[in-house]
């Protein structure tokens, strides 16, 4: 005779909760905010990389928080060897639209993280925003390897926090998790 099974939704416990909106909301500032100088913006970035890696090593038994820190990792990298902005290069840009007027390699460009650099000036170009999706050029420029992998472990990430487990109905409490 077989046990009954049951769909349960397992407790979650994610430590340090509030940090990661925290440091989303530093990114926000930092593309939307008038800073003036670049320097300000270039600090609260890396600042909000190294609140989210604090987040994610605080949960890092959550599968799919380890795949966002592996990206937020893969971002973070031509971030600060770019000395706080994400590369982009014009090629890139001109696949996704036009360039901005008045911009000029090394500026800024208003609204993202990304900073102009022809290609030869681009470091570890391969993790940079090059990536493009066509006919979405409306909703964001470009992306980053680092984006694509952040993307995979943010659903793997609510799969695991929100899909419900099978368990024999006889168990008592709840799974270990």
């Amino acid at each position: 005779m077989s046990a009954k099974r049951r769909l349960y939704f397992p407790k979650v416990m994610i430590h340090l909760g509030i940090v990661a909106p925290v440091a989303l909301a530093l990114q926000l500032l930092a593309i939307k905010a008038p800073l003036g100088d670049d320097l300000p913006r270039r600090i609260l970035i890396v600042a909000s990389y190294a609140l989210l890696l604090v987040f994610v090593a605080s949960n890092i038994r959550r599968p799919g928080l380890l795949v966002i820190g592996l990206g937020l990792c893969l971002n973070l990298l031509p971030i600060v060897v770019h000395g706080g902005l994400m590369p982009i290069t014009p090629e890139t840009i001109l696949r996704t639209g036009t360039l901005p007027e008045g911009v000029f390699p090394g500026d800024w460009l208003t609204g993202s993280k990304d900073v102009l650099l022809a290609r030869e000036d681009v470091h570890l170009w391969f993790l940079t925003d090059r990536l493009v999706w066509a006919d979405v050029s409306s909703v964001f420029r470009a992306f980053s390897v680092g984006d694509v992998v952040i993307i995979a472990g943010l659903v793997a990430t609510l799969a695991d926090l929100f899909m419900p487990r099978l368990r024999r109905a006889s168990e008592q409490g709840t799974a270990p998790r």
